[in-house]
């Protein structure tokens, strides 16, 4: 399984003590050993899948909940949490619970981000008959009769609405996507972490919205598709683990079972699901320093296992420490990022058998933090009216979307990086093809953008059709899967929280694909708002006519099928942004 298996742990999430602490705030109950508290400050971000950020989110994190703001950002302060680390969560109509994890410092503060999957639409479905639901991208579910109950245990007799999710293994975004870390407990009771060959999000909910679950003893079969790159590798059986909330790891829960290119296991209750392969893990701590020694905070840290592409990544703590669980005995490469996607630390650090704390590290440069707000409203150049928009923000190797409504925007930004970027702000409304000329700002302060209108025709967009309504998406970002040993391009176009992707997985430039051709829609603030569609070669073709290194041109057509398994024919046109 060489090259092929995209693993994410994060970092921040340790599970062992790594290192001694000074000026702990310590309770000790009788317990062996005694509970740890530190009192520490804990802000971070919700964001969808897309990246975009989550507002009034209900974010948990040990007995303490708050909501998050227009923005995302959520702050809990200066109060007292698990040393060794807690569980925070959020939750939102529309979304899979979103669940990630932070190690705490004593008087210290630490970043997490939660991102949350979105449900699309249910496949509904009666509880009194068996239903098997599949899905385009060839995962099932079969249901038996009478095994719904409510959240009382009463046996339920309705319409079940059944949310459900395939995660892609091999979508770098896995280790945001996914609820919490790779590690688990297995059926020893033994701390391992985890290769995932993919993972399962299931929902039951009634007619009226009310919450059900399978009864006690009943099962699900479940079925989720293999990655064609990794289907040669994949083993014939491996465990099956569920994410369990409260404790946030995966425990060891049966098995799943290779048939054909798809991995079949049985499915207990609603959640996160996960074929996984253990692997032995000791736990790597480090912290980070600038070049005039103070600390690095919340710098990206990237973890390659060299042997297999295995990477692990997270943010370092406001004193420029981490720690988290990492393959045992595998040569391992070290990255430190910047938030502007600078490289600014790279090592190749070595095989470890046991637990081990590195040497402190010492950056050859001074991170800064930038704290800043932009804000201002925008009104439509033609309509004079005033519309729900998104204020696109560009910098270094990073765009993001953040959606507003009624004409007014006002956002909170923060980067720390090596300096100030050059950052370019966009203005674009839901209702009208067309944005406002660029604003690029290369000085640290405030931003009043002041009153605008969307009078410009978009520069790069995809404009589209689907069964005879007109939709757009602007603006638009381009990646390589760089876990990937072909050239698998990926072309988006984003619309508030909602997105067009095409994903070319031999991309060769110029030219027709009829092959390996993928769209996928998701609504969010795409006007009019479709359920989710999808639609795979050769019932997608995308023809390239331009790649000049600045733009990405051309046009497909095709047949996607939606979550309740409807054809809709779309075709449309696309001018994705290569260069800044």
């Amino acid at each position: 399984m060489k090259n092929q298996i995209l693993y994410l742990c994060l970092l921040l999430l340790c599970i062992f003590s790594c290192r001694d602490e000074i000026n702990e705030f310590t309770t000790t109950i009788d317990e062996s050993p005694p509970l740890v508290l530190v009192e520490t400050r804990v802000m971070g971000r919700v964001v969808d899948d897309a990246g975009d950020p989550v507002s009034n989110a209900s974010v948990r994190l040990g007995s303490h909940t708050i909501l998050s703001g227009a923005d995302g950002f959520f702050e809990f302060d200066e109060l007292a949490f698990q040393k060794s680390g807690d569980v925070v969560s959020a939750d939102v109509p529309g979304f899979f619970k979103g669940v990630s994890q932070s190690s705490f410092q004593a008087a210290g503060q630490s970043f997490v981000e939660v991102r949350m999957l979105a449900k699309g639409e249910p496949d509904i479905v009666a509880s009194t008959t068996d239903a098997s639901i599949v899905k385009p991208n060839g995962m099932e579910i079969s249901i038996p009769a009478n095994s719904i109950v409510d959240s009382n245990g009463n046996r339920y007799e309705g319409n079940v609405m059944v949310f459900s999710k395939w995660i892609d293994p091999t979508d770098e975004n896995i280790g945001g996507i996914m609820p919490g870390s790779l590690i688990a407990l297995d059926q020893n009771n033994k701390d391992v972490v985890l290769a995932t060959y993919g993972m399962l999000a299931l929902e039951l909910e009634g007619d009226g919205g009310e919450l059900l679950s399978l009864a006690e003893g009943s099962r699900a079969e479940a079925s989720i598709p293999i990655p064609d790159e990794l289907i040669m590798d994949a083993p014939d059986e491996m465990p099956l683990w569920e994410y369990d909330l409260e404790e946030g790891k995966w425990f060891e829960e049966g098995k799943c079972t290779k048939k054909g290119s798809s991995y079949n296991f049985p499915v207990s209750g609603t959640g996160y699901w996960n074929c996984d392969i253990p692997l032995e893990s000791i736990c790597l701590s480090m912290q980070v320093f600038n070049e005039d020694l103070s600390f690095a905070p919340f710098v990206k840290v990237v973890v390659e296992d060299l042997t297999d592409n295995f990477i692990y990544w997270g943010y370092t703590d406001m004193n420029g420490f981490l720690c988290g669980s990492v393959p045992q005995s595998a040569p391992l490469k070290l990255t430190i990022l910047d938030h502007c996607d600078n490289v600014i630390y790279m090592e190749e650090i070595g095989v470890f058998d046991d637990d081990t704390a590195l040497e402190d590290i010492i950056l050859e440069t001074n991170l800064e933090e930038f704290l800043f707000n932009v804000k201002g409203t925008l009104s439509n150049c033609i309509q004079t009216d005033v519309p729900n928009g998104h204020l696109g923000v560009r910098y270094p190797g990073t765009l993001q979307i953040f959606p507003f409504s009624d004409g007014v925007f006002d956002v909170n930004l923060g980067l720390i990086c090596t300096s100030f970027p050059e950052v370019e702000f966009t203005l674009y409304s839901n209702s009208e093809p067309s944005a406002t000329l660029m604003e690029t700002v290369f000085v640290f302060e405030d931003v009043d953008l002041g009153a605008l209108q969307s009078c410009e025709d978009l520069e790069d967009s995809f404009v589209f059709e689907v069964d005879g309504s007109n939709l757009f998406a602007s603006p638009t970002q381009y990646y390589l899967r760089s876990n990937q040993v072909t050239d698998w391009m990926v072309l988006e176009g984003l619309s508030g929280s909602g997105k067009i992707t095409i994903e070319l997985r031999d991309y060769q430039g110029v030219g027709v694909y009829n092959e390996n051709a993928f769209c996928d829609i998701v609504g969010g603030a795409l006007e009019p708002r479709f359920e989710e569609l999808e639609g795979s070669s050769p019932s997608i073709q995308v023809e390239v006519t331009v790649d000049d290194g600045t733009f990405i041109e051309g046009n497909f057509s095709g047949i996607l099928d939606n979550e309740l398994g409807e054809e809709k024919s779309i075709s449309g046109t696309f001018k994705v942004r290569k260069a800044p």
